[in-house]
């Protein structure tokens, strides 16, 4: 029997990388890139797609629409991102929205570039509620000691001045405040809601007086570097 639904397990997968568009519960889609959530039982419709704007891929969410339970700090809802082509797909993992964090925002716009997503990470798309407030760094360059990053653009940055030499190693992560609640907003750079030992790792490639971190909230792009 276990051999049974492997199989057929197996064989829908290999139906799906063949295929144009994606048949989920007599659900098609043509390839494009969707957004999945409650208010549409994670089961995206054509209405989910993403349109291009200015070169990225948007899409506006009403605030309304979305499912907000309790978190460990107010309320938190979730979406996914689905990338669909002819022959590959990739599913990213599920991003949260806290609601507190909103303000009086009606609508959520939520972005994502295709080339850049992983499957089954939180890389590739990101929304405007990620770059509204505030986010703190820590790590073993600051002793674990959540510093707040400045808003330089787009992006989030926090440089720490400190000797480095080219092989040095460090773990680190982003949250948004400096008692790491909400914990569903823990950033490792692959995944949020990432818990205790889930966190990201630089490995600097050359000599400097300071590390550089920088998250970017559209596409959430964590990533730190040598100055």
């Amino acid at each position: 029997m276990k051999k049974l639904i492997f199989l057929s397990i197996f064989i829908f997968f290999i139906l799906f990388s063949l295929s144009g568009c994606m048949k989920l519960l007599n659900l098609s889609l043509t390839p494009g890139i969707y957004v999945a959530g409650e208010w549409n039982n994670w089961i995206p419709t054509e209405s989910d797609r993403m349109i291009l704007k200015d070169g990225e891929y948007q899409y506006v969410l009403p605030v309304a629409s979305i499912t907000f339970l309790p978190g460990s700090q107010g309320n938190i809802g979730w979406y996914k991102v689905i990338y669909i082509e002819a022959g590959e797909s990739k599913v990213q993992s599920s991003v949260p929205i806290w609601y507190e964090n909103l303000l009086d925002a009606t609508v959520v716009t939520i972005y994502a570039s295709p080339n850049i997503m992983y499957d089954g990470y939180a890389v590739g798309a990101g929304d405007s509620e990620k770059m509204l407030g505030e986010w703190y760094c820590a790590g073993d360059f600051n002793s674990w000691s959540l510093a707040k990053m400045s808003k330089v653009g787009e992006k989030f940055v926090l440089t720490i001045d400190k000797e480095v030499n080219a092989g040095d190693s460090y773990y680190y992560k982003i949250a948004r405040n400096t008692d790491w609640k909400p914990y569903e907003e823990q950033f490792d750079g692959k995944n949020y809601n990432a818990g205790y030992g889930q966190d990201a790792l630089f490995i600097a490639d050359k000599a400097g007086s300071s590390i550089v971190v920088e998250y970017d909230p559209k596409y959430s792009i964590l990533r730190a570097y040598v100055k």
